[in-house]
Formats: structure tokens, C-alpha cells, sequence
């Protein structure tokens, strides 16, 4: 009876662990509610530090709070892999005259890989800055950054007018033929930014903000708007650079109610996302299609299901 009775007691923690495997993650949200403020304990300077923190941590942010009703649903993770199979893995990207690639992997994936593509073309390497992604040959200079989303990366060839599309389209065509995790270069990590998109409450007023200059944050958004925007509640209609202005159709949820047939109908309606240059970046609200502003619970859903296409 005693073995019996420790199996049966194993027996749970074997399924909770084997879950792991299969997409599920261990939700704190009711811990994070019911928690209570107490003195933090006074340790030796020696301790080790990657083991004793903060029981319940509480990230630094730079929104206005607001208290949230009918409760806080947490995000879903965000995936560990490399590359999102559902877009392609090199894209090509045009903004006032210049052009760019949107590579589906981390700076840190491709760094190593533009090194054995400069190697096997045959160019004549004068310097490698792996701090700045940068490699100046005596063609001109290949350069990678972060991209807009997360996992990945935005390469560049600055040379001569007439061969800056034959360089991208090597590079296109190179990553393209070879494997996607093939190394990863620790001196390009410092590279890789989460902080490219934000949500945003400020004065009561939700707004997006992009760590990007205006040009390439309106290709980028551009290129998303038209190609993975669009669902059944939501897609773009038409877009005006010259007014930094997309319009959009969108579909917002009513809200429920416990009385039967008392709640709000989703309503649909014409919505502009203003796209604004701002120190650092740029920013992005939400107006209803005659300029006027809008409830924050919509903007917010509005910008949030923007923010999802982006990242």
C-alpha cells in the first residue's frame, strides 16, 4: 500500500511536467492579484544573485496605470524559434528610393551568415564592426540591424547606385538557399532589440510607438497592413503617405452583459491610423474617419491588433 500510494502521488507531477512539451505555461495572473507588498529580505552581498530575486516581479513601463475591468487575460508567449514559417523567410522592402531585406531570423542567426556570403562572393574585406553590423569591403558596406519584429533582421548594401539591387539580390538569394539556424554569432547578439513596438497610455490616449524612423516604419506597417492584416473583423482600405494616414475597416466587440440580450452588438466602422515622426521614432494613434477621437478601449484594441501584425 505504501508504494501504491507514492505513485499515486507522482502520478500528477509527471503529467504537469509532460504538458510542458505540448504549449502549455505556467500562468501566474490570480498570484499576481491576491499578492501583498512586505519588506524585502536583507541578504549578504556575496549571495548569489541568478538565485534570489523577487518572488513576484513587477516590470518597469512607461504607460499611465490603468486598472483593468472584468479582469486581465495574460498574452500568449511568444514563440522561441528563429523564423515564423508562415511569411517568407527573405522579403524585399522599398521606401524614398532606398531598399532593404526583411530576413526572417535574429541578427545574431544571419551576422555569420553575411560573413560566409561576403567570403564566398569574393569581396575584399577592409573591416568587420560586429558591435554596428557592419562590413566595409571595397564594394561598399553590407550592414544588419533589428528589424521591426521580433526575430528579425533588416539588411542593407550601401554602394554604387546601379549595384545595391545586385548586391541585395545576392544576399536574397543566398539566405535563401541556405538553412535558417545555421549558427549563431554572440558578438552580433547585442543586436537584437525587443523594444521596436510599444503600446502605449498616455493622458488617457493609447498610442503605438515605433523605434523606427518614419521611412521605414511606414514600409514596414505598409507591407504588413496589405499582406497580413487582414481577417474577417479588420483590413486595410487605402493608405496616404503624403498625410501619414491608413484607413482601415474594423470590427469592435461589443461588451457582454450578465442580463440576456442587454449587452452591446460588435460594431464595424472606418477607423485612421495617423503615423507621426517623434523623437526617437515614431508614433501611431487612432481616429474614427472624421479625425475625431475615439473611446480608449477601442483605440487600444485598434493599435493592440496593429501592434500583432508588427511584431
Amino acid at each position: 500500500m505504501r508504494y501504491t500510494t507514492r505513485w499515486m502521488a507522482i502520478a500528477p507531477l509527471l503529467i504537469a511536467v509532460s504538458g510542458c512539451g505540448s504549449g502549455y505555461y505556467y500562468d501566474r495572473n490570480s498570484e499576481y492579484a491576491e499578492a501583498q507588498m512586505s519588506e524585502p529580505l536583507t541578504l549578504p552581498p556575496t549571495r548569489d544573485r541568478m538565485r534570489s530575486r523577487n518572488a513576484m516581479p513587477v516590470p518597469d513601463t512607461r504607460n499611465d496605470f490603468i486598472a483593468e475591468r472584468g479582469g486581465f487575460e495574460p498574452p500568449r508567449p511568444q514563440s522561441l524559434s528563429t523564423s515564423d514559417s508562415r511569411r517568407s523567410f527573405v522579403e524585399n522592402r522599398r521606401a524614398d528610393g532606398s531598399r532593404w531585406l526583411v530576413v526572417g531570423a535574429a541578427p545574431g542567426n544571419i551576422w555569420p551568415r553575411l560573413q560566409q556570403f561576403v567570403q564566398q562572393s569574393g569581396y575584399n574585406v577592409q573591416s568587420i564592426d560586429g558591435d554596428r553590423g557592419r562590413i566595409v569591403t571595397d564594394r561598399g558596406v553590407i550592414s544588419l540591424r533589428q528589424g521591426i519584429r521580433g526575430n528579425t533582421t533588416d539588411v542593407y548594401c550601401q554602394q554604387g547606385s546601379a549595384s545595391v539591387d545586385g548586391c541585395l539580390d545576392a544576399i536574397s538569394a543566398y539566405l535563401s538557399a541556405s538553412a535558417p539556424d545555421s549558427g549563431v554569432s554572440l558578438v552580433a547578439q547585442n543586436l537584437s532589440r525587443n523594444d521596436r513596438v510599444q503600446l502605449e497610455s498616455r493622458d488617457d490616449r493609447w498610442q503605438l510607438a515605433l523605434a523606427l524612423d518614419f521611412p521605414r516604419a511606414w514600409a514596414e506597417m505598409a507591407w504588413q497592413l496589405e499582406n497580413n492584416y487582414e481577417t474577417g473583423g479588420r483590413r486595410l482600405i487605402d493608405q496616404n503617405r503624403s498625410e501619414r494616414v491608413f484607413t482601415i475597416d474594423y470590427t469592435v466587440e461589443g461588451e457582454g452583459s450578465w442580463v440576456p440580450f442587454m449587452g452591446e452588438a460588435d460594431r464595424t466602422g472606418e477607423y485612421r491610423l495617423h503615423v507621426e515622426p517623434s523623437s526617437g521614432g515614431v508614433l501611431v494613434t487612432v481616429t474614427d474617419s472624421s479625425d475625431q477621437p475615439v473611446d480608449p478601449r477601442v483605440a487600444r484594441e485598434i493599435l493592440d491588433s496593429v501592434a500583432s501584425t508588427l511584431r
